[in-house]
């Protein structure tokens, strides 16, 4: 037998069991997943304009009021408040809306009072207030029926545009659980009758 085959031999005999080794050796396990997120959690959407935030039910108005209650509407806010610290620098247009009660004056200023109370909340979370334009919208952009007294509530509302971002920026590395798709719970209570749509076409 020559010395080239003893060697061809004998390495086959040491690379054999070593890749049976290492066909028994099993997979790690995946990693686990991360714990439930207890924290309020935002709806976003992206827009034409940028990433649309709109404030939930906890942060909406009574009729007639520029007023939130804070001890409900404090965690959303300070959610707000660290993303636009944190994660961008771009302008936000903070956007009031009302329900169709009343003249279009009264809801015009309403409406840019909600606006303010949303923008001066989060100015005193450390937000720019010169990254801050805050404007009113009356009861020209619904987003459900005002046929409906929770059409109406839903109505009472604040929108945020983080102008110019993107959706990809403002939730990378955050929990996953924390955003849910904007009018997602809208178009659930739509679709179960217990609001309508705008008439001539939902949002």
């Amino acid at each position: 037998m020559s010395s080239l085959t003893l060697v061809k031999r004998r390495l086959m005999c040491v690379a054999v069991p070593a890749l049976l080794v290492a066909c028994a050796t099993p997979a790690p396990p995946p990693p686990p997943p991360p714990p439930p997120y207890k924290g309020p959690v935002l709806q976003i959407a992206q827009i034409d304009r940028g990433v649309q935030i709109v404030l939930p039910s906890t942060v909406l108005f009574e009729v007639g009021k520029s007023s939130f209650n804070s001890s409900e509407a404090d965690a959303f806010l300070d959610r707000v408040a660290k993303l636009l610290t944190t994660k961008t620098d771009k302008r936000v247009s903070v956007e009031g809306h009302t329900d169709s009660d009343g003249s279009a004056a009264l809801n015009d200023t309403l409406s840019k009072a909600r606006a303010k109370a949303v923008s001066d909340a989060l100015a005193s979370r450390g937000v720019d207030a010169a990254r801050m334009d805050s404007a009113g919208f009356s009861f020209n952009r619904p987003a459900a029926s005002n046929s409906t007294e929770d059409g109406k509530r839903l109505n009472r509302r604040v929108e945020l545009i983080v102008l110019d971002e993107k959706v990809e920026k403002l939730t990378a590395g955050e929990h996953p659980g924390s955003f849910e798709a904007a009018w997602s719970k809208l178009k659930d209570m739509i679709d179960k009758g217990l609001i309508k749509p705008v008439e001539g076409g939902a949002r």
